[in-house]
């Protein structure tokens, strides 16, 4: 496991500034490290002399003085970094949130209040006081095996070879607590969407006199089980790390203490090596002890920093004009589950095709729209635009070509002509209205407030506003791909008939492609093909002409 997230590192503005800052510190407290156990046994052999080693006890104060201090900088630079930072993440993930072309399909609410809760909470422990263990164990090892070769030789090679040691294990016990704690996030995680869905049925619950408590004790007691294996890790590894530590430590002390017996070492010299060689093993020790706060944190990072960011493209290829849709032995296999979403063998879409595409819920409809918007990655095959792989398209430019209507479409606060210039910013009124008919929205006034996720509109409305939203991109705004879900569900059949009449005229004009997924036969007679999507077998079946041209409103 990264110590740091690259991605949280170019994310972040606090983290860079706080990566810097505590550089410096460790610098700082490598040097004083080595300036306390050296004052310390001058002021010793001084005391020892009948010498009375008053400004090397000034000076040995001082130092000590410089490391309270260093301790309160960096803790107080910490705290700091880690609220930025959590802050910063918290903001992110509620814009994306709000804006699903920056993460696809909309997460899942537990999974979003799981992170914005107590997950990014966990940065806490991983940003204030792992980070700066890290740099101090990066650097602090390294000054003491240097000043100890100066002066004793022999101790140096003792910790040069009893270090690596202590490292091993403190990356073995560091796997083991890693898939503990990740055993905990996850059983956090499903306590968390347990409780998100008993609390969205709680109504029906209570109405039908079942006991909505007992899944969540259930899930309430597994992750209590996780949190106190966690706990007993931490504590065993703790043990070990410090078993080892100080014998690496008794290992130099007696060597030391042998030799001053002797007359090999003098007194100064065994005294500074005896003070120094603990300060070696202190970083490590203190970050084996930090690193199942880090793992929690680095967890709850990922998780925070996977929706922001999994789900972007890099891609720089643009797609020219309309093209054809390919795709080729497509598998989508989400993330943490074996079995595939989708499994979609061949599939051809042509400029000015009415495609419908129907199957069982859970068959991976959705997820075939979410693989062309490029939100979700194929596992295996491929699909091309025009020529070109989806993964490889410049995700703005070729998100400007689509036009999308989720099947839980998100409206914002403003009014309605505001929620359907979303599809074109630059719009006229007259192209609003417009959209809004061929929508069968006619009856909506454009000047009508909506609230935030389309509160005062009914979900039919809510509906035909992102309808004309996605007619308005295709009219105005340049987009010649048109990707519906279950377009038409929740209206009546005056208002479906004007939806399927307008999308049968855009395939008509015979550079618009329309893709929608659909369970209503209505929607599926209107179209010029059915695509239909099963587990394994998908099969592509024309709808007959006369029963198309029957039912085409």
């Amino acid at each position: 496991m990264r110590p740091l997230d690259p991605r949280l590192l170019r994310r972040s503005r606090p983290v860079r500034r706080f990566l810097v800052a505590t550089v410096l510190l460790g610098l700082v407290a490598a040097v004083a490290v080595v300036a306390q156990a050296w004052l310390l046994s001058a002021t010793v052999v001084a005391l020892v002399d009948g010498a009375t080693p008053t400004s090397v006890a000034a000076a040995l104060a001082g130092v000590l003085v410089a490391r309270g201090v260093l301790a309160w900088a960096q803790a107080t630079t910490g705290t700091r970094a880690a609220a930025a930072v959590k802050a910063g993440l918290r903001d992110d993930l509620v814009e994306a949130v709000l804006d699903q072309r920056r993460t696809g399909p909309a997460p899942s609410s537990a999974r979003v209040a799981t992170l914005l809760d107590t997950g990014l909470d966990a940065l806490d422990g991983y940003v204030a006081r792992f980070l700066p263990q890290v740099v101090l164990t990066a650097l602090v090892p390294g000054a003491v095996v240097l000043t100890l070769l100066a002066v004793d030789p022999l101790s140096a090679l003792i910790v040069v070879l009893t270090l690596p040691l202590v490292v091993t294990f403190l990356v073995l016990v560091g796997m083991v607590t890693r898939d503990r704690l990740d055993g905990r996030w996850t059983e956090l995680q499903r306590l968390g969407r347990h409780f998100s869905d008993v609390l969205a049925g709680l109504t029906v619950l209570t109405g039908f006199g079942r006991d909505s408590g007992r899944g969540l004790r259930e899930v309430g007691e597994r992750h209590r089980r996780a949190t106190m294996t966690s706990l007993r890790t931490a504590f065993l590894s703790s043990f070990v790390l410090e078993l080892f530590s100080t014998l690496s430590v008794a290992l130099v002390a007696v060597a030391a203490g042998l030799r001053l017996v002797t007359g090999d070492l003098d007194l100064a010299t065994g005294l500074l090596v005896i003070v120094l060689a603990p300060e070696a093993y202190l970083p490590l020790r203190r970050l084996g002890t930090l690193f199942h706060d880090s793992t929690q944190g680095l967890a709850a990072a990922d998780e925070a920093l996977t929706l922001l960011d999994g789900e972007q493209r890099t891609g720089h290829l643009l797609v020219d004009g309309p093209a054809p849709v390919d795709v080729h032995d497509l598998v989508v296999v989400h993330p943490g589950r074996e079995r595939p979403a989708l499994e979609l063998p061949d599939l051809t879409l042509q400029p000015g095709e009415f495609v419908a595409v129907t199957g069982p819920s859970g068959a991976g409809k959705s997820t075939l729209l979410a693989v062309l918007l490029g939100f979700a990655l194929p596992t295996s095959g491929s699909v091309r635009v025009g020529g070109l792989p989806v993964v490889e398209l410049d995700p703005d430019a070729w998100r400007r070509q689509v036009a999308w209507v989720p099947q839980d479409p998100h409206l914002l606060a403003g009014t309605v002509a505001d929620n359907v210039r979303l599809g074109h910013p630059a719009a006229s009124d007259q192209a609003v209205l417009a959209a809004l008919a061929d929508a069968g929205a006619a009856d909506l006034a454009p000047g009508r407030e909506v609230g935030e996720q389309g509160q005062a509109l009914s979900a039919g409305e809510r509906r035909r506003v992102a309808v004309a939203r996605a007619l308005l991109r295709v009219r105005d705004g340049g987009a010649w791909l048109v990707l519906m879900d279950e377009p038409t569900a929740g209206l009546d059949a005056d208002r479906e008939s004007t939806v399927l009449g307008t999308l049968c005229r855009l395939q008509e004009s015979g550079d618009v492609t329309v893709l929608v997924v659909a369970h209503r036969a209505e929607t599926v007679a209107a179209a010029s093909r059915e695509l239909r999507v099963d587990r394994p077998i998908v099969v592509v079946e024309p709808v007959p002409a006369t029963e198309a041209t029957e039912a085409t409103p």
